[in-house]
């Protein structure tokens, strides 16, 4: 997110789901997976299916990521501590497609067996924390997310406009891995869960802003903390689900929103996750008289990321004008700097917008300042656990420090998930 960015609420024109362009690379990402240790299962160079296995959890050996497409590995990068920086695949035209394979799916056992194996697990994310849930692990509830989180993100009413009996497939495996209620989080009108149990329930709540994130459903019908543990997903992930559930197929494929003041039209477009955004963007950007390339964020203006490919939760692509970088810390030198500032407050100036930024309940000013010098004791009893990195994307934006929370949040986070 960029601090003193001015964001365009214009909304869409009439949507209207077009063929992205071809993409020849997509990539896995290790900004989508905060705190996994891959074990690789394949070597750069190797021939790989849609839906083969590339690497797993190491913690969790069941845990598996799947490649969405069939090519080749043309690279692997990996970070601090053996992390994951990318994994990129080149498509290959011809290579053969493995044929679907259906799994039963009448049972929790046998849904959570099908989304491990088949690589659906890591479409849910945990709160507290924002990770992918253990392979054995219960929620007290699941949160689907149907509500836009700005004025420009895609309409699931369009996105699910020909496949809500598919969708609803994928709502009824969804259910039977909690004991508690589904939330189907939407936006006012016509309700998609309606007639689906007691447990598969309709939340409505307003789009655009903190109401259209999951942190803020959450924070309003099932509140977490130590001990208590939702997860939540994303309306395409639970339609990739349902597809998996009909037809047994991987389907990686994502509608996401071209938007932004340098875009040429502001459209909806169908590609896959990871798709390389170099290619996916070309010739979609206005010129600029100095002849300076636009900014490509994968996400939203407010909370989206400088990326060369689409995050794995994204549902936006946003073309800028190119913004002044801000020099990002990597996460060692995050931690230095943090403790650098332990022992003084960190220069949070408390304005009406920064008071109004954030949405949990949460003294903002004493919040924030524990995040700026690491204190994740207090931030936890402040209500850090209800938050990931988006939540917080609005404070920065309002704060006139410059500050990213989002990442000050991440490096708590961790910092708290390791000694749960």
């Amino acid at each position: 997110m960029f601090p003193g960015l001015r964001t365009d609420h214009t909304r869409l024109p009439a949507q209207v789901i077009h063929a992205g362009p071809a993409v020849s690379r997509v990539a896995l990402l290790g900004a989508d997976l905060p705190g996994l240790r891959p074990r690789l299962m394949c070597d750069q160079g190797s021939n790989v299916m849609c839906g083969q296995t590339l690497f797993h959890d190491r913690l969790h050996p069941e845990i598996v990521f799947v490649s969405p497409v069939s090519g080749v590995v043309e690279s692997i990068t990996l970070g601090p501590r053996r992390s994951l920086s990318a994994l990129v695949i080149r498509l290959e035209a011809g290579q053969h497609e493995p044929d679907p394979i259906t799994m039963p799916m009448s049972s929790a056992t046998e849904v959570r067996a099908a989304l491990l194996a088949k690589g659906f697990w890591p479409a849910f994310l945990t709160r507290p924390f924002g990770r992918i849930p253990a392979p054995d692990a219960e929620a007290e509830a699941i949160f689907v997310t149907m509500t836009p989180d700005n004025p420009h993100a895609p309409d699931p009413r369009v996105v699910l406009a020909d496949e809500q009996d598919v969708f609803v497939a994928g709502l009824k495996a969804v259910a039977l891995l909690t004991a508690g209620k589904v939330h189907v989080c939407q936006t006012p009108g016509t309700d998609i869960a309606a007639g689906l149990g007691d447990r598969i329930r309709g939340a409505f709540f307003a789009s655009g802003g903190a109401s259209g994130l999951a942190g803020t459903h959450i924070h309003r019908l099932h509140p977490v903390g130590p001990g208590r543990s939702v997860w939540s997903i994303g309306y395409q992930d639970v339609l990739s689900i349902g597809k998996m559930v009909m037809t047994g197929a991987h389907d990686f494929s994502r509608v996401v929103a071209l938007t932004g003041p340098r875009a040429r039209a502001l459209r909806l477009v169908r590609t896959i996750t990871g798709a390389s955004l170099t290619e996916l963007t070309g010739g979609e950007a206005l010129p600029d008289p100095r002849g300076l390339p636009p900014c490509v964020l994968s996400g939203s203006a407010t909370s989206g990321r400088r990326a060369a490919w689409l995050g794995r939760y994204h549902q936006q692509i946003t073309l800028l004008d190119d913004v002044p970088s801000r020099r990002e810390p990597s996460a060692k030198g995050l931690v230095k700097r943090l403790r650098l500032v332990s022992s003084r407050p960190a220069p949070v100036i408390p304005t009406a917008a920064l008071e109004s930024a954030l949405d949990f309940g949460v003294p903002v000013i004493p919040f924030l300042r524990a995040l700026s010098v690491g204190d994740a004791e207090t931030a936890s009893r402040l209500g850090c656990l209800e938050m990931v990195e988006e939540d917080l994307a609005a404070v920065s934006l309002a704060c006139t420090s410059g500050a990213d929370y989002g990442r000050m949040l991440r490096h708590v986070l961790d910092e708290l998930a390791e000694d749960a």
